[in-house]
């Protein structure tokens, strides 16, 4: 009668057996730990930058020579302190805002801005991506809204109508994304504008609509 040898060290087991059997475990941890080392969560629950990350861990996992500080003016002359991750890298260039700015600790807000990066969110949404992409991740299509004050500053927004995005970026956490297109060759018009449109309107995707910011909003530590 033919004995497999795998039967044969259940039966009898030495070194070998034992061996393996760490090998094995070794490997279903390291499938269970590895991690996208560019994804980051709106929930900043957990990857490698969530919202218990220092800026000391930045050093430890990214090298001393990519971490930058320097102060950020965040909007009506007020001024933070900031952390740019690989400044002189547009594809890899974060820039971090501090819940406590003193220690660099705990993640407010995170952001990326250009034409590429490596950094993204869930199913990969980053930089770059069309509107006609964003609906099929979104599973329906979403409208957007450009909101003016009346002065030079414009708010936008995006609902997601119920669809997979709207609970992954609108949830315990925020993920905003800023969006740009080519408008027509039209007589400009003067002094403010609002804008909305919705991701399935022809019009507006053959301006070719595509992501050219993302603002990470953290909550609050647990």
């Amino acid at each position: 009668m033919r004995t497999s040898v795998f039967g044969a060290l259940f039966r009898n087991p030495g070194p070998l057996f034992f061996a393996i059997l760490v090998l094995l475990a070794a490997a279903d941890v390291l499938a269970q730990t590895e991690v996208d080392r560019w994804l980051i969560l709106g929930s900043g629950a957990k990857e490698l930058i969530n919202i218990h990350t220092t800026r000391a861990d930045l050093v430890r996992l990214y090298g001393s020579e990519n971490v930058l500080d320097q102060d950020a003016d965040v909007g009506d002359g007020e001024i933070q302190p900031e952390t740019i991750l690989f400044p002189t890298d547009p594809e890899r260039r974060i820039e971090i805002l501090w819940k406590n700015p003193e220690k660099r600790s705990e993640p407010s807000s995170i952001s990326i801005r250009g034409k590429k990066s490596r950094w993204h969110a869930v199913h990969g949404v980053s930089l770059g991506m069309t509107c006609t992409e964003l609906e099929h991740i979104n599973g329906r299509p979403f409208r957007f809204a450009l909101l003016h004050d009346g002065t030079d500053m414009a708010e936008e927004t995006i609902s997601w109508q119920g669809g997979f995005l709207e609970k992954e970026f609108q949830g315990n956490g925020r993920i905003i994304l800023s969006l740009e297109w080519t408008p027509p060759k039209i007589t400009p018009q003067r002094g403010p504008r609002d804008f909305e449109a919705n991701s399935d309107d022809p019009v507006w995707r053959a301006q070719n609509p595509h992501i050219s910011e993302m603002n990470w909003v953290f909550p609050t530590k647990p």
